[in-house]
């Protein structure tokens, strides 16, 4: 785990719209590690300091997450990711302003639809009547899309799942995530006696819900290995008929960061047609996948000067290196050029050692 800066340094920092890129999705994650820390020590001390505690970090945190999502000029990239990150904390004190940001249809879709995505993480029935609203009538597609799929996970969830679910394989690698983030879809507990191509046939189903797409795209990231990534990646070049399930697929093969995600990220990525939120997750993955990370760098490079900003971005993000942070087990070389979405990963509770796979999952956000 990185030693954070100071609370006080991390605020400036987000304060500050034109701070580097970098600097700021570097304090997003670090204030996500504050947040961590200050509620696993509060629940690990009970009630013993009480009072005498002179502030709550979690609502400093919460709060400069909210006044940096409310602010556009940090950009539609980081502001999707301040939502992303409020989601992950799933705390219901972020959902007011999520679900006021989502309710704009004036403001940018992808920040949007990580602010449905994030109230489903959140998981609270309080917000299902602002799902609802915009899972019917939103202009955009991504946005309907995200908040469906919300409001299916916050019923799926509510209502202690489905039939069956008590009873699925307590041990397989299907239904175990080995990965902390908070999945939009659970695995199904009908993956775990399934044949990976017949749960890759499920992803790539067009007539499935996005739901049970989404289930059988978490049950293959669980499993793993060359097959899954095989069947993922079909997913992301194959697929047309959801822009928000590619764009989740390369979250996931991020996640797994196996060398045989890269021709898959590479050809989504050049795909001057393909969405932005699909691009822009595809550059991150790459960012994330250090066995290969030679061509990867080449790949991303490639895309720094790209037409839309958030791919742009997302580029430069994956490239950043990372002057700022330090690791015991690193030459000053190799600090130097280990990518942000690595350290961003370390920063989530990962762990890395030398210059070997990482083995935790890729963006806890």
């Amino acid at each position: 785990m990185w030693e954070s800066p100071p609370l006080a340094s991390l605020l400036t920092t987000l304060d500050d719209a034109d701070s580097p890129v970098g600097k700021r999705m570097r304090a997003t994650y670090f204030l996500k590690q504050q947040y961590d820390n200050y509620t696993r020590n509060a629940r690990v001390e009970g009630d013993e300091r009480g009072a005498e505690r002179p502030e709550d970090v979690s609502q400093i945190v919460i709060d400069a997450l909210a006044k940096s999502l409310a602010n556009c000029r940090h950009g539609s990239l980081l502001r999707h990711e301040f939502a992303y990150v409020m989601g992950q904390l799933r705390d219901e004190r972020a959902a007011s302003i999520l679900e006021k940001t989502l309710m704009d249809e004036d403001d940018n879709a992808m920040v949007r639809h990580e602010c449905a995505e994030a109230l489903g993480a959140i998981g609270s029935t309080s917000s299902i009547a602002v799902l609802e609203k915009c899972g019917k009538s939103d202009g955009s597609v991504e946005v309907g899309e995200t908040c469906r799929l919300a409001l299916d996970y916050i019923r799926w969830k509510t209502n202690g799942g489905e039939e069956g679910e008590e009873s699925a394989p307590i041990a397989c690698a299907c239904m175990l995530s080995p990965y902390s983030s908070i999945d939009p879809a659970p695995p199904h507990p009908r993956h775990a006696k399934m044949e990976t191509e017949e749960i890759g046939a499920i992803l790539l189903n067009e007539s499935e819900s996005l739901f049970e797409r989404f289930r059988a795209m978490f049950s293959l990231r669980n499993r793993g290995g060359a097959e899954c990534v095989k069947h993922l990646g079909n997913a992301l070049v194959k697929d047309s008929s959801s822009a928000l399930l590619r764009h989740e697929v390369a979250y996931v093969l991020g996640q797994l960061q196996h060398s045989d995600a890269v021709e898959y990220l590479e050809l989504s990525l050049k795909r001057d047609h393909e969405h932005c939120m699909v691009r822009h997750e595809s550059a991150e993955a790459l960012g994330a996948i250090e066995e290969r990370w030679g061509e990867c760098e080449t790949i991303l490079s490639q895309f720094l000067h790209d037409d839309d900003d958030v791919v742009r971005e997302s580029c430069l993000v994956a490239l950043d290196a990372a002057d700022y942070w330090g690791h015991s087990s690193c030459s000053r070389k190799e600090e130097d050029n280990m990518t942000f979405s690595l350290h961003k990963a370390e920063a989530c509770g990962g762990e890395h050692v030398g210059t070997g796979a990482l083995q935790n999952h890729f963006n806890c956000v």
